[in-house]
């Protein structure tokens, strides 16, 4: 029983991470519902019980073990709202209601799934029509507000910020290792762990090539790349994002740029200007510029 709690805990776990994607990739921001125009709240529930009539027709949906709720509100000009709830072991469900003209309220649509990446992937696109749209609001209007029952983290705070901005920068900060995929001339794929510098101010990366420890195949020729972002101390990811690739050409900036990049390589003998003067006959010097 106690594996069983915890695997289903692990799992529950995992649909509010992706919950926090969700909620980045579409640049919402956490806030208060006072004065919003949209608000949306993620709730953990100990069960559902709905009950929805179509037409003439009611029907239950129950969801009888722990879910995450999506619950998105638009209060005028008249109340529109969605709900969405997944759960790793039974039937997931959305509905959209609203007020109709003459004050009763109104399922406008509803969908069920056994998957429940789906039905999460289904109510941002649906609510985002049955709500916002219906309401002449978008996913900008929107703030969101987690209940505390949920378990937030910095993690998924980080994921779940306007367009990841913040997981990224967290994750450049504190990571010493990327993962960098490229595609050679012949169309085949590369991938590998890479220790690079991060330029906050100038946002920028930068990966050396060449040393026997990291020896990037074709990287005089890179011009693009997709960037992987794991967050340290945890197996997860944080995002992956293309990326433009400029080979430093040696002179002034290469020097510059070096000297920075030697400093903070470790375990290195001498001095960090005479590391980059010896990588300078030896190695290829790339910077990185992500693209949002």
């Amino acid at each position: 029983m106690a594996l069983t709690q915890a695997s289903r805990k692990d799992r529950l776990d995992r649909m509010v991470e992706e919950v926090a994607r969700a909620l980045g990739s579409r640049g919402l921001d956490a806030g208060s519902p006072d004065g919003a125009k949209a608000i949306l709240r993620i709730v953990r529930e100990p069960f559902v019980r709905r009950v929805v009539q179509v037409y003439w027709t009611p029907f239950q949906a129950d969801i009888p073990d722990e879910c995450i709720g999506l619950h998105l509100e638009v209060g005028e000009p008249r109340v529109h709202w969605a709900e969405g709830y997944i759960s790793p072991d039974h039937t997931n469900w959305f509905f959209s209601f609203h007020e109709r003209p003459d004050g009763d309220i109104q399922l406008a649509y509803y969908e069920h799934d056994d998957d429940w990446r789906r039905i999460l992937r289904r109510f941002f696109d649906l609510a985002g029509w049955y709500v916002l749209t219906a309401t002449g609001t978008t996913w900008k209007d929107v703030v969101y507000e987690v209940d505390p029952a949920i378990g937030w983290t910095p993690y998924e705070q980080a994921l779940g910020s306007s367009a990841l901005t913040s997981a990224v920068q967290e994750s450049l900060k504190k990571s010493t290792i990327i993962w960098l995929r490229w595609k050679d001339e012949d169309g085949s794929e590369g991938t590998m762990p890479v220790w690079f510098v991060y330029d906050s101010k100038a946002e920028r990366i930068f990966v050396l090539s060449g040393e026997r420890q990291q020896m990037i195949p074709g990287a005089e020729k890179l011009r693009q790349a997709t960037v992987i972002l794991r967050w340290k101390g945890k197996n997860a990811q944080v995002a992956e994002i293309p990326a433009g690739v400029r080979v430093i050409e040696p002179g002034p900036e290469w020097d510059e740029i070096a000297e920075k990049v030697a400093e903070k390589r470790l375990n290195i003998p001498g001095l960090p200007e005479e590391t980059a003067k010896r990588w300078r006959d030896e190695c290829v010097l790339l910077e990185l510029s992500l693209r949002s």
